[in-house]
């Protein structure tokens, strides 16, 4: 059912994913890599995400919000669950981009040129500008979801 907590969730933390997509092309990516609608998808995600995780802990179990740590957990694990989710989602899109051109022929290559392409990501990513947006940032929101679910609901 939606709620204020889960709307505020999803729309911030979409707009938090927007500025880590942006903070991942300047800072980790090489000049004049063209990324596509990389923005848009990990909003896309964000939202998905921070209504589900973020908003559901902020309106609590009886509709009249949660405590400040459940939420501020929350908004963490919900960082954590879109950067595992991003990172699972583009290395297979890689993989499966490979696969269609012929470059393996067994599914085993497949599955280790995947697990491979996942940590070539994750140490593309690991910046500590990037990384500290995106949990700090997931912290904040989920504090301010769980100040809206407290007081609106």
């Amino acid at each position: 059912m939606p709620t204020p907590a889960k709307l505020v969730a999803g729309i911030l933390f979409a707009a938090l994913c927007w500025f880590v997509a942006e903070a991942i092309v300047r800072y980790t990516l090489e000049e004049g890599v063209r990324v596509g609608l990389f923005r848009e998808l990990l909003a896309a995600g964000g939202l998905v995400v921070g209504w589900r995780t973020i908003g559901k802990t902020a309106t609590g179990p009886v509709g009249r919000g949660n405590s400040i740590p459940n939420v501020i957990t929350s908004g963490i694990a919900a960082a954590f669950i879109l950067l595992v989710m991003a990172l699972l989602l583009h290395s297979f899109g890689v993989m499966i981009a490979e696969s269609l051109g012929g470059k393996y022929t067994a599914i085993g290559t497949a599955a280790s040129a995947w697990m491979r392409f996942f940590v070539e990501d994750a140490q593309l990513i690991w910046n500590p500008i990037v990384l500290g947006l995106l949990f700090g940032g997931g912290a904040a929101i989920g504090l301010v979801a769980g100040m809206v679910g407290r007081r609106i609901n």
